[in-house]
């Protein structure tokens, strides 16, 4: 138990420590006072309360300009609240792209759905038109998302949306069931599973965390390089199949990627045009569009980066276009989680009290804290958290985790036992089983 103890103690360090960490999921916490579990851990000085937002850009590889952002919270069991009563909070992005929203329900935990629409005078710029067509008009029907893995009451720095991170909502939300009976949904672990494997299937570092380059001239902010490469190609792939409105295009990724959870043009047409959806799996496609069209010498609506003379053999642009050019398949990208974040080892509660667990399955690499959650038993997961108490008459876990107090409860102590594994049946996520007793103080 000594073990298990210093482990916990050190993950929450970790937490604390983000703003030090890279990673697809850093949580980078601004002066903030962290909650721990059972107890209080400070780790600076608190944030005013009327000071939470949620604050990013939205990037095409260029600035998406007037855009309506909307937070939405995420239910229980991981699907989306569209009720606009329930809000959470909204604005507009600047010229830059950039957005700033103050949370309406400070009180509010969870992952929340940064979703992005357009409508009258709402523009987003193209890398593959920068000359004759900079900015596209991204009309109501048009949308990009992404997700605040979980606010937990801080300020949160960095929620970009792009058009990958809204394939990867896309694919969170595909999943049916045909896998280990996991049913689609959004949550820390599914969101931060699914952005690693859109980030390996383009050839990428990361989706969320990062931000694209500009390459089309526009105004924005962002230093991904390869992100912005990756950009600027999918952008010229819809330009070469006759694509007029590459909104239209971006749209496409996200219902393909919702249909079945792949780029495989599955939906047959780009939304709002006769034009066939293309299989983003294929050889020969986008790293093609890439190298011989976008970084054609004689390519005068290149605005970003270099042009194919000047790709050096092995360099990572180089493995980014070959990378690009090969056949690849997203559900063969797989993650092995090592350590299980935030285990309560002790809780104090009273008779009647709910307490949301949150349990996080994640990796860490090296001495660099890749804050990647798996599995989380706060929504859908291929992560299993199974509970067992040593009296369920008195405290009993109840779905996601919640670890609930009978309001007749005898006071004294009591014993729960969470066993955390890979979901049976599943194929992308493997780690070891690890086993944590925590003692519940029913005051």
């Amino acid at each position: 138990m000594g073990g298990a103890t210093r482990l916990v103690a050190g993950l929450v360090l970790c937490v604390i420590a983000l703003s030090a960490c890279t990673g697809d999921f850093d949580q980078r916490q601004e002066k903030a006072k962290t909650q721990g579990f059972g107890a209080s851990s400070i780790g600076t000085a608190a944030n005013p309360e009327n000071s939470r937002y949620i604050r990013g850009a939205v990037s095409t590889a260029g600035s998406v300009r007037d855009a309506n952002v909307i937070l939405r919270p995420i239910l229980d069991d991981g699907s989306v609240d569209l009720d606009d009563n329930n809000v959470l909070g909204n604005t507009v992005t600047f010229s830059n792209g950039i957005y700033q929203a103050y949370l309406t329900n400070p009180a509010y935990r969870g992952p929340i759905l940064v979703e992005v629409s357009g409508g009258a005078g709402v523009t987003g710029a193209n890398p593959a038109t920068a000359l004759s067509n900079r900015f596209h008009d991204m009309l109501g029907g048009h949308k990009l998302y992404s997700v605040v893995p979980n606010y937990e009451g801080y300020n949160i720095v960095d929620v970009n949306v792009t058009p990958l991170t809204s394939v990867a909502v896309g694919r969170c939300l595909s999943f049916d069931g045909s896998i280990a009976g996991v049913v689609g949904g959004i949550s820390t672990g599914m969101f931060g599973l699914c952005c690693q494997q859109v980030a390996e299937f383009f050839g990428i570092d990361g989706v969320r965390a990062l931000m694209p380059k500009d390459f089309s001239a526009s105004g924005s902010f962002g230093s991904g390089d390869a992100y912005a490469y990756v950009l600027a190609a999918l952008s010229q792939v819809a330009k070469d199949i006759g694509v007029t409105n590459a909104f239209d295009f971006w749209q496409g990724l996200y219902e393909d990627a919702l249909d079945d959870g792949e780029l495989n043009g599955s939906i047959s047409i780009v939304p709002n045009t006769p034009i066939s959806m293309p299989d983003l799996t294929a050889a020969g496609l986008i790293g093609s569009a890439l190298f011989n069209n976008y970084m054609d010498p004689n390519n005068l609506e290149r605005k970003g980066g270099v042009d194919n003379t000047n790709v050096t053999a092995g360099s990572a642009l180089d493995v980014l276009i070959t990378t690009l050019d090969t056949s690849r398949d997203i559900n063969a990208v797989v993650r092995t989680y090592d350590l299980i974040l935030q285990v309560p080892l002790s809780l104090n509660m009273v008779r009647g009290q709910i307490h949301e667990s949150r349990i996080q399955a994640l990796d860490q690499l090296g001495t660099t804290i890749h804050f990647n959650p798996y599995g989380d038993s706060g929504g859908p997961s291929f992560v299993e958290f199974a509970w067992s108490s040593s009296s369920p008459a008195n405290v009993s876990i109840q779905q996601f985790g919640r670890i609930t107090v009978d309001a007749a409860a005898t006071k004294g102590k009591y014993t729960l036992t969470l066993t955390v594994q890979p979901l049976a049946g599943q194929t992308f996520v493997n780690g070891p089983t690890k086993t944590f007793s925590i003692t519940v103080n029913v005051q």
